[in-house]
């Protein structure tokens, strides 16, 4: 899950945080997107990026980190 700055952080339900997720393409899975998201947090940390800092990189993935986290939640007994 992300550690997301309280600025930043949404009141989101399951059905909007999967819309989210899956965008305007239907073809790849929630499962898919999420790693995608992981991916572009993971590239930010490891300073392979145009970000600055983590604010930057949240107002910028503030929706998917957040859709991510909503998710993970859900079925977290399922990443166990």
């Amino acid at each position: 899950m992300f550690n997301i700055p309280y600025m930043y952080k949404m009141d989101m339900d399951l059905d909007t945080a999967e819309a989210v997720l899956r965008g305007w393409s239907q073809s790849t899975t929630v499962i898919d997107r999420m790693e995608n998201v992981k991916y572009k947090w993971e590239l930010h940390c490891s300073g392979h990026d145009f970000f600055a800092d983590d604010d930057e990189f949240f107002e910028c993935w503030q929706y998917e980190a957040n859709a991510y986290n909503v998710i993970y939640a859900a079925m977290k007994s399922l990443f166990a």
